[in-house]
């Protein structure tokens, strides 16, 4: 690991480990000591790194209400208030919506088989329709605004099923 004053290459991994267990270096050419996360935006936080992001990932992808997600994190020993779990959510919604978009479409291609269905949404007193689309997998695929043959075309086969959907009325509960 690289110096973040100095960028020195010369640095040694010490036996010393924080409180929160992260491992430390010491540079060898400027004397420095620093640890993993030193140079990164989780550097001063009292909590573990994976903890601050499972906050955050719990607020923005599953809507996790903030008391709900302090009272989670609670019953595992970590304490803290809702308020910290919204700072955390807007310091860091940038970085975690950006790794979750990259999962999404870069690394996670969505399936060939989706599935699609609209809800009936009340937006500032006037009734609108939303159409989605989910993967196999359960991933977002889209939201789509209008009816489903004129955004994917007459050669998309459309199949019926009474069950077929449940997967995404699941998913649509979030959204209402």
């Amino acid at each position: 690991m690289n110096c973040p004053r100095c960028g020195s290459t010369k640095t040694n991994q010490s036996s010393h480990k924080p409180a929160l267990g992260y491992r430390t270096f010491r540079c060898s050419d400027g004397k420095h000591r620093f640890n993993e996360r030193t140079g990164t935006p989780f550097n001063n936080l009292p909590f573990p790194t994976g903890i601050v992001l499972l906050g955050g990932l719990g607020r923005l992808r599953y809507k996790l209400s903030l008391r709900d997600l302090a009272e989670m994190f609670l019953e595992r020993g970590f304490a803290f208030t809702h308020e910290t779990v919204r700072d955390w959510a807007a310091r860091f919604a940038p970085r975690i919506t950006q790794q979750l978009r990259a999962t999404r479409k870069g690394k996670g291609k969505v399936s060939v088989s989706w599935h699609v269905d609209e809800t009936y949404l009340r937006i500032v007193g006037r009734w609108h329709y939303l159409y989605r689309a989910i993967d196999r997998a359960g991933n977002l695929v889209d939201s789509i605004p209008r009816a489903i043959r004129s955004i994917l075309g007459h050669k998309v086969l459309h199949r019926t099923n009474r069950y077929l959907n449940n997967r995404i009325e699941q998913d649509q509960r979030g959204v209402k």
